[in-house]
């Protein structure tokens, strides 16, 4: 399939992407409406990184998925971590109908879709997928079907900030659950990340956020670089025992500086 040009389009993620797209077109056919991919890969500055990033696509299809084809979406996952193994847990494809994207609002639909450490599985999903589809209406690219802003309605900008609000403040209780350094740090980062949107109204990226987490609160400075280091892999003698409550006053810092409403 010919796909829009992406400037941070390495050859392997290329080949991902390809194997994906035409397998999920090869199955759905004509009940396929559009393929999009966005996340950090869809944004010129992103920063996505092709060695821990994540693939974010989403299928728009005409009706919900059926078991047949539940069933060879999930053969072709295995075969696409099969062939390109560093993927393993590193995509996320969600499935829904055009009318469950177009009134995701006012009702759930049910949808299909495999994450970084979930498996294929369906789910119902409703107002909570606000600041996906955000995201998707605003960067999303057509690798196949009309642009994305015809199937996704206009959301306002202050419902966006208000779900990011709403989801980084339940983080302080994933911190007591975090058992490792790299859920610590997906925590201290995705808080950092979620702060710069409540206070700007726009999404960026996490290493970004942490730029400018550590600008604005410079004391946390060492936190966030250890942060990005074990989002990478990097590894130290530190134990999440001893790194957490760090993490607690962290985030509560943070959370608690936020403007009551509204931004800045």
């Amino acid at each position: 399939m010919n796909m829009p040009a992406i400037p941070q389009l390495s050859p392997q993620v290329e080949a991902v992407i390809r194997r994906l797209a035409g397998g999920i077109s090869a199955i759905l056919s004509d009940g396929l409406i559009g393929i999009y991919l966005y996340g950090s890969l869809a944004l010129t500055d992103g920063d996505f990184d092709p060695a821990i990033s994540d693939i974010d696509l989403v299928a728009v299809l005409h009706a919900e998925l059926s078991d047949s084809e539940f069933s060879r979406l999930q053969r072709l996952h295995d075969a696409v971590v099969s062939a390109f193994p560093a993927w393993r847990d590193r995509l996320e494809v969600a499935y829904i109908s055009a009318a469950g994207l177009r009134d995701f609002q006012t009702r759930a639909s049910t949808i299909g879709i495999i994450s970084p450490g979930e498996p294929f599985h369906r789910l119902r999903a409703g107002r909570d997928w606000l600041i996906s589809w955000y995201a998707l209406r605003q960067d999303g690219i057509a690798l196949l079907g009309p642009p994305i802003q015809q199937l996704v309605p206009p959301l306002p900008t202050s419902a966006y900030v208000n779900a990011v609000r709403q989801h980084i403040r339940r983080y302080p209780q994933s911190i007591e659950k975090a058992g490792s350094k790299q859920a610590l740090a997906y925590i201290i980062l995705t808080v950092a990340r979620g702060c710069y949107t409540v206070r700007h109204g726009a999404p960026t990226s996490k290493k970004r956020a942490a730029a400018w987490a550590a600008a604005r609160y410079p004391h946390w400075r060492g936190l966030l670089e250890l942060a990005l280091r074990w989002r990478a892999g990097g590894s130290d003698a530190l134990t999440v025992a001893e790194m957490r409550p760090r993490a607690r006053a962290y985030t509560r810092e943070l959370l608690d500086g936020l403007p009551p409403r509204g931004l800045e």
